[in-house]
Order: C-alpha cells, then structure tokens, then sequence
C-alpha cells in the first residue's frame, strides 16, 4: 500500500486544523472549535471482537468495527485513512477504513501485541510485543539460542504498512506512547523488575534505538520494591516539549510523577482512602489504577481507579486534588473531548462507557458498548473520513 496524494494533501488539512489549535498538544489535541472537523471516541472491548464509534456530540454508539478479536487498543492513521487496532488473538495490527469500517489488511508482528502508537511525525506505527519472540519480523534483531528470546518493539512503515524494523528492548512491552511533541517513544515494561532492571524505556524514533531507561523505586507495596508499568500520560511545556511523566504501576492505587529532564521520580498523587467495603478487587488484574490522561488545555491530570471504581483529578501544574467520580466496577482506559469538558471512562465491569461533566464532577451519559471496554481514545477526522452513523450495525451478536 503507497501513500496516496489524497493522503498527504488530506495530512496537510488536518495537520494544519490541530497545529493551529495548540503548540504543546496532549494524546488529545485542543480544539475550542469543531468546525471543519468531526470528533469520534473509538472504545475497543477486550474481551470480544466488536469495536465501538461513538460519537460525543449525541452520546450514541455510530457505528461498530467487526473482526480485530481480543483488541489492546484502537489508534488512527495520520491522514485519518485508517484505524489501526492490535489484534491480540492473530498477532496482527488490523487496518480498518475509517468510513467504511471495513477492514483492509492485517499486518503480522512478531508476537503477540499489547498497545499500539503511531509517531505522526516520522509516520511509523510501534507495536509493544507482550511476549519474547525467536521470529523477530523486522531487521534489527539477532536472536542467540544461548539465551532467553528477546523482548521487542516492532516499527511499521505508515505508507507501505510493511515491518521496517524490530527493536530489542529489556523486558515485553505492555503499553507504547508517543510524547507530545513526537519527539520521543516512550514504553512500559511488563515482568518482575529487579533492582537494577528498568521499567521505563524510551526510544529515538530517529534511530529505532533506546535513548535511555529509568527504574520505579522508593515505595513498597505487596512486597514489591521495583515496580512494572501500565498507563502512562504526559505534561508537555509551553513549547511542546515534555515536561512530566505521569505513570501507573502494578498493584499500586497511586499515580507516579516523574520529571522529565532529570528522569527522577518527584511527586507521588494519591487518591482519599476509601473504606475497605467500598473497594472493588474482582477482575482489576493487578492493576489498582488503570487508566490516565492530561487534559488538552493542560488544566488537570486525571487517572481511573479500578480498586476504588472511581476517576480522580489533580489540576496542573500545581497538582492540587479536584475530586472524584464514581463509576462503577474495574473503572478502566479513559479519553478527553478536544475542549477538556468531558471524560469518557470506559467501565470494564459493566460493559458500559461513561461520559463525565468534568466541570460538575457527574456522569451525564451511560453508552453501552461491548465485552469488557478497556483501552479508549479520541480522534478528529475530516468530514469527509467519517462512517456514516448506524455503519455495520446490522447487529452486534458476536
């Protein structure tokens, strides 16, 4: 598949519709107008193999990506061709239309995926493998029988959606980001750290090498000293550049803050203590907290507690607590509307997405989208790249 010039002049639309709304863009970008532009909350159901467009301006569920089973996320193309969904059953990156919802290709990795990211700038794809791998599909990886499989990162070319390169890094990845100004790749490592062993790594999309890692140290929880990493957000400064990381562990209900240019841990953002009969430990899967995002305007830091069912937020820069919403069981993956109003928070608990006035601290939708929603995110798409409301809905019967 080539790029097309109806590719890169629709690039260059869009491009220009989300530079132009902010300087130092979030995993969300600002935009204090829609017009010209159509927003879609894309919630993936981990367990099933029916995915969710919702659409937030009616609060509906417009149409349903089939096939992708057992998804971790659901990501887009740069152009906003494609939706890209990581196929944890046939270890595929799936490429669905984005107005049909039909799907296109899929595209082998070397092992089984967790998250997905695309780098708009360098127009890769980076698929974090969940599992070490004897077959690494892209160049890069010499494989030594004399010791355990390596632990990768498969790069995608954007335009050719061919493997260009497999990156060996130290434990399986669990989840990929890219930083706000694309500068960076930033990932969590999944396994049992050791002392010496980090759980954070980030690579130089300019090369396809790690750049640097860090280690989570300086607190115990459940016998643990170093800790593994799940969601990740980040703070960017005035000029795009990074300024916080902000990150989840395993078994921890606490958010990490991590400075960026000393790549120290400075701060911890802990949740009020709940009573232990308000507290949900079924089904978290050790993930005490499972779900962050910073908001568009960079006001608030918010992340989702599967332990306590509840979303909490902290303002930025000063890190002071706002509050919490209730939301019910393994609150999980959540995602911003370009304007910071609202959170949608995808209940895992409940099959159920949730959108969340973030002025008054209520729930004021209830959508119902399919088995187990985790992984969620916002997209802005051209008019003209938008499946038409009710596509594929001809039933969600698996």
């Amino acid at each position: 598949m080539t790029g097309s010039l109806f590719g890169r002049a629709l690039s260059v639309v869009v491009a220009s519709l989300l530079l132009a709304s902010s300087a130092a863009a979030q995993a969300v970008p600002q935009l204090d107008s829609y017009d010209g532009v159509v927003v879609r909350i894309l919630q993936s159901n981990n367990a099933g193999t029916i995915q969710h467009v919702i659409d937030p301006e009616l609060n509906e569920v417009v149409g349903l990506i089939r096939g992708c089973p057992n998804p971790h996320n659901l990501t887009m193309h740069p152009d906003a061709l494609y939706y890209y969904c990581a196929n944890e059953q046939d270890h595929t990156v799936d490429v669905f239309d984005t107005k049909t919802l039909e799907l296109v290709e899929q595209v082998k990795l070397s092992q089984r995926p967790n998250k997905v990211a695309v780098n708009k700038k360098h127009r890769k794809i980076y698929a974090g493998i969940a599992r070490r791998s004897t077959n690494p599909l892209g160049p890069g990886v010499e494989v030594d029988p004399n010791r355990a499989a390596p632990a990768l990162v498969d790069v995608i070319d954007i335009d050719t959606h061919e493997t260009v390169k497999s990156i060996e890094v130290h434990y399986p990845v669990h989840n990929v980001f890219v930083t706000p100004d694309e500068r960076w790749i930033v990932l969590g490592l999944r396994g049992t750290a050791g002392p010496d062993d980090p759980t954070i790594q980030v690579i130089d999309p300019e090369t396809d090498t790690v750049a640097w890692s860090l280690g989570l140290s300086g607190y115990e929880q459940y016998g643990r000293t170093h800790h593994t990493v799940r969601p990740m957000a980040f703070e960017a400064n005035d000029d795009g550049s990074t300024k916080r990381i902000f990150a989840q562990a395993t078994g921890i209900n606490a958010v990490w803050v991590i400075d960026w240019e000393s790549r120290e841990v400075v701060d911890m953002l802990w949740p009020p203590e709940l009573p232990l009969w308000e507290k949900n430990a079924d089904g978290i899967q050790t993930g005490d907290m499972h779900g962050l995002e910073v908001l568009a305007d960079r006001s608030a830091v918010w992340a989702s507690s599967r332990l306590d069912s509840r979303i909490y937020g902290w303002s930025l820069p000063d890190l002071e607590y706002i509050g919490g919403v209730e939301v019910g069981p393994s609150a999980n993956w959540m995602t911003s509307t370009p304007d910071s109003k609202y959170m949608y928070v995808a209940v895992s608990g409940t099959d159920q997405t949730l959108a969340i006035d973030l002025e008054k601290l209520e729930v004021v939708a209830t959508i119902t989208t399919g088995a187990r929603p985790a992984r969620i995110s916002t997209v802005i798409l051209p008019p003209d790249r938008v499946n038409p409301k009710g596509t594929n809905m001809r039933s969600e019967e698996e």
